[in-house]
């Protein structure tokens, strides 16, 4: 029994040697393939974020979406079948672009008789006026001709406008986000015919408590993230609160998007927020986006840009919130950190950002 015994401790000992063995191995085999990589490949590329501050312990967090913050809706103003459609969905138009047209041949036979009429009227209007002055007609009757002819310019006026409306045009700038219509479509007026939006501003729209809605400001910071872009942090001001509550006792607040990249985001995405009101400020705490740690929040370090060279540094941290952590000590305000492309680094190495 006890030969039987010790053999077993033998056979254990042997099987963890052996693992230990091959995981150093195995660690040394990777070191080795990184270090020729990197003789190939001296340039790594990597994507990096700032050290910055916020509030943790005060920061309000909401989730909320993105919207074009001009978005419009295009309804007819005529009745009438669509003769040809010139753009659809999600092609790209400057204000004023022809979107469709629709048919027109009944108005501009009516604008032309109305012309004439106004032609007669103006004729009218001269031969009743040298008539009242030599008293061959009373004043009444020459009123009455110029009555007459404002009417046929009026007329005029409104079959211009309805010809104008059978060119269905882009009101704005941007993308034909939703056509409604198709070549042969009646439409009537009201009628929704598409919806534009204009890509080039964009904000966030959150809800905030009762209480939360006393503590926020316009101007006030804020800081977005998105699952669809890890590796990504958006700045923003809060620029509208509503004044009215809705039935859940919130309150909607616009963000204006200020990011030089927020390009990346797109209308429709959902974005989580952290908003930084300005009376609080003063309590501020440096932080860094979670991705930049590369061993563990027990003993985390990252990789510091500086000369466009990455160089591991190990740092202290505190509280961690969501996507951020803040830093105690081994880092400096708005120093850069790698947050994308750490797998590839060794200590020293030239790096080249991508955004």
């Amino acid at each position: 029994m006890k030969t039987k015994t010790v053999r077993n401790i033998v056979i254990a000992v042997a099987v963890i040697g052996l693992m230990g063995w091959r995981l150093a191995s195995n660690k040394n085999e990777m070191e080795e393939k990184a270090e020729r990589s990197f003789e190939i490949n001296p340039t790594v590329l990597v994507r990096v974020d700032s050290v910055k501050y916020f509030n943790a312990d005060n920061t309000i967090m909401v989730d909320g979406r993105i919207n074009a913050c001009n978005e419009v809706t295009l309804y007819s103003k005529i009745q009438g079948i669509v003769l040809k459609k010139y753009k659809k969905a999600g092609d790209r138009v400057g204000k004023g672009t022809v979107i469709a047209q629709v048919e027109n041949a009944v108005i501009r036979e009516m604008l032309g008789l109305a012309e004439l009429n106004l032609a007669n009227a103006a004729k009218d209007v001269e031969r009743y006026k040298k008539l009242a002055e030599s008293g061959a007609v009373t004043q009444r009757e020459y009123e009455s001709i110029l009555i007459t002819s404002r009417e046929a310019q009026r007329a005029v006026v409104e079959l211009k406008e309805q010809l104008a409306n059978t060119t269905l045009t882009s009101p704005v700038n941007g993308i034909l986000e939703t056509d409604y219509f198709e070549e042969g479509t009646l439409l009537s007026p009201g009628t929704q015919v598409a919806d534009f939006v204009d890509p080039s501003g964009l904000k966030a729209i959150v809800s905030i408590t009762e209480s939360e809605m006393y503590r926020v400001r316009k101007g006030d910071k804020t800081v977005l993230t998105t699952d669809i872009l890890p590796n990504h942090t958006f700045d923003g001001i809060v620029d509208v609160i509503s004044s009215k509550g809705n039935n859940r006792l919130s309150y909607q607040v616009e963000i204006l998007i200020t990011d030089k990249r927020a390009d990346l985001l797109k209308s429709g995405m959902y974005v989580s927020t952290q908003i930084i009101p300005e009376q609080i400020s003063g309590n501020k705490k440096m932080v860094i986006n979670r991705k930049a740690i590369i061993e563990s929040l027990q003993t985390p370090e990252v990789y510091v840009i500086k000369d466009n060279k990455a160089y591991k540094q190990k740092i202290t941290i505190g509280k961690v919130a969501d996507n951020f952590v803040e830093v105690t000590a081994g880092l400096s305000l708005n120093d850069k950190v790698v947050v994308s492309g750490q797998i590839n680094l060794l200590d020293g190495r030239d790096i080249q950002i991508i955004k």
